[in-house]
């Protein structure tokens, strides 16, 4: 029987052939899309709140309203193995990540469960039960080549269900969730490449944090890495 892809993103993604191919290529091209969506996106000047005026490059207007789930960025540092990932990769490659992206969004790192809704979208406002989740290693895909995200998957059956629920109600279809986590600030070839490939091998199916967000939010971004965004609605999980 197949397993759902909230149970096991990484079967799920390999059966889809998202994962980039490290075999075939000896470099890492960043792909158009984040050449336009996210690479303008990486400084660290202040961003004001959400707004139609004045928008920046990599901007949109309107913004895209979502169902996220937060993704407690220092239970995945206190995490011995990520911490050791992170550590490798920072010697490995140096400035060819984007590191001030991590304190600058720390905040609202989040895996998404439903993307791209009616902006008139709103949820019911009762608690949710808990909902756990498990968050795995590196992965880089054949689209939006350059960003480092972190797969998320349901870590029981039950978790499945209620994360299935919620979707319904917003009508989202099935899909993978992951977590975008770290910015490349450029092509990868060489020793750099070798690295992240070997680190990426190593570490995806090594990393396994736990985690039970507090809440649901639905999220409104003006860019892809949330750094203009809001929290229009927050859904306390865990009752």
């Amino acid at each position: 029987m197949p397993v759902h892809p909230l149970a096991d993103p990484l079967a799920e993604l390999d059966g889809q052939q998202a994962q980039f191919d490290w075999d075939a290529h000896d470099v890492m091209r960043l792909d158009e899309r984040y050449r336009a969506r996210h690479l303008p996106l990486l400084d660290e000047a202040p961003r004001p709140a959400p707004h139609p005026g004045e928008l920046r490059e990599a901007e949109y207007w309107p913004p895209i309203r979502s169902v996220v789930l937060p993704v407690d960025d220092a239970a995945l540092r206190a995490d011995a193995v990520f911490a050791a990932f992170l550590d490798e990769l920072r010697d490995a490659l140096g400035p060819q990540v984007w590191w001030p992206g991590l304190a600058l969004r720390a905040d609202r790192v989040h895996t998404t469960l439903a993307p791209e809704l009616d902006p008139a979208t709103t949820l019911p406002g009762a608690p949710l039960p808990p909902i756990n989740l498990i968050v795995r290693g590196p992965w880089v895909g054949r689209h939006n080549t350059g960003r480092v995200y972190l797969p998320v998957q349901a870590a029981d059956g039950t978790s499945v269900r209620r994360l299935e629920a919620v979707r319904a109600l917003v009508g989202a279809e099935r899909r993978p969730m992951l977590a975008g986590y770290l910015q490349l600030t450029g092509d990868l070839t060489g020793e750099p490449y070798a690295a992240m490939r070997r680190l990426v091998r190593h570490y995806q199916t090594r990393v396994r944090v736990p985690i039970t967000p507090s809440e649901l939010w639905l999220m409104d971004t003006m860019d892809d890495l949330v750094l203009r965004s809001r929290i229009v609605q927050r859904v306390p999980c865990g009752a």
